[in-house]
């Protein structure tokens, strides 16, 4: 139940905003630690390869079960103490690995780490859609993006230098989320916790805790991040070895490309907000059927300095389509529910990206070449399917963006 409520002017201050973007700045950076898989291989000599691997991939496995309770926790502790717990999760199991080196103790703290990490995500953006109007809403979305890629570009940069002293050390990054603790302590107040602003403006506050529900609008949007989240990691899993198998470039130099990644979506969250009002409802068709063209002409591209221009605008426009498709939460959530809302989106994310090597796997048999070149060409195919169905769910559901 909701009633009218005044709220302090301090709600949009910048400070507020500073304290609830800190959350996502460590959301991706789960993988800062990435590095140390070559140096575990020879640390743990009687552990496979595979297992090995599994150490930095576990916490999305953990982030779906931290994604599920994340409402359930919420509903006893609030918004802030919720983030808070999330987080001090992550930190404490996240630095686990750099005091004891056994092979299970570091595979249920990196788990659990995932825990920490799935238990406050889901805030990081309900606070945002929650407490501010349209406009702002979306800058800050925009910003939210451009805030994880500056955490991931500042993690890897630290981890860089921790490496160099041994694998263990190099989990102390993640002594980084006192960052984010120490902001959100200070600058969310506790009286935020229950605060919606609605579509019109008008501030009012929950009195009464409703049961979360979800509905089709809901469902049908994790599905496309699903998707898009599936036929975009193409790039990721696919272009160093298209690279090297056409003999294009080296796999360090489709490591350089991704590195330019980083810089791209920064810039694209902070103009997320300015091509939200150029382009409204279509914002996302557009952004797909550009990311489509890019891969599709990725396909057949035998020059790095183009694969280069080709990467940055992809990801430029990648950037675009994942905060529109979040501001859209707005829209489709149940009242009282925008945490579970969120919850579910988080779930279809994590889907996506972890079930892309296998899909490729089986649509590369289905079509008779699994070739990476191949894969970046179907994906970008889908990504016109993709477009064409969201001009569908534009019109018929009346979004604005």
């Amino acid at each position: 139940m909701l009633t009218s409520t005044n709220v302090p002017e301090d709600k949009r201050s910048p400070f507020l905003a500073l304290g609830i973007l800190s959350i996502s700045f460590l959301i991706s950076v789960s993988n800062a630690v990435s590095g140390t898989i070559p140096l575990m291989e020879k640390y743990f000599s009687d552990v496979s390869r595979a297992n090995v691997e599994l150490l930095v991939v576990v916490p999305t496995a953990g982030v779906l079960l931290g994604t599920v309770i994340s409402g359930l926790v919420s509903n006893l502790l609030g918004k802030k103490y919720t983030v808070i717990a999330g987080l001090t999760i992550s930190l404490i199991f996240g630095i686990i690995p750099a005091f004891f080196f056994s092979y299970p103790a570091i595979l249920i703290s990196r788990a659990m780490f995932g825990v920490g990490m799935g238990v406050f995500t889901p805030l990081s953006v309900s606070y945002i859609t929650d407490l501010f109007p349209e406009d702002t809403r979306n800058r800050l979305l925009g910003w939210r993006n451009s805030i994880g890629s500056i955490g991931d570009a500042i993690m890897l940069f630290i981890a860089g230098f921790l490496i160099n002293i041994s694998w263990h050390t190099t989990y102390l990054v993640f002594l980084f989320l006192l960052v984010p603790i120490i902001l959100v302590m200070l600058l969310v107040p506790k009286q935020y916790d229950n605060i919606v602003v609605e579509e019109g403006g008008e501030v009012v506050e929950e009195v009464a805790k409703a049961k979360p529900t979800t509905n089709g609008g809901v469902i049908q949007l994790a599905i496309i991040f699903l998707f898009v989240c599936l036929f975009y990691s193409a790039i990721g899993l696919k272009l160093a070895s298209y690279m090297v198998n056409n003999h294009v470039g080296t796999a360090a130099d489709a490591t350089r490309i991704f590195g330019f990644l980083v810089l791209c979506s920064i810039v694209s969250g902070v103009a997320f907000e300015k091509i939200a009002k150029w382009f409204g409802k279509y914002t996302v068709a557009i952004a797909e059927i550009i990311v489509a063209t890019t891969m599709i002409v990725m396909a057949f591209t035998e020059s790095i300095p183009l694969l280069l221009v080709l990467v940055l605008v992809s990801g430029f426009c990648n950037g675009i389509v994942h905060p529109a498709l979040t501001a859209r939460m707005v829209h489709y959530s149940p009242k009282d529910s925008m945490n579970f809302t969120t919850s579910i989106i988080i779930i279809g994310i994590n889907i996506g990206g972890l079930v892309a090597p296998y899909f490729f796997q089986f649509f590369g048999g289905m079509v008779g070449n699994a070739g990476p070149g191949n894969m970046i060409l179907w994906s970008g195919l889908f990504f016109v399917l993709l477009a064409a169905y969201d001009l569908i769910v534009v019109k018929k559901d009346q979004l604005t963006i």
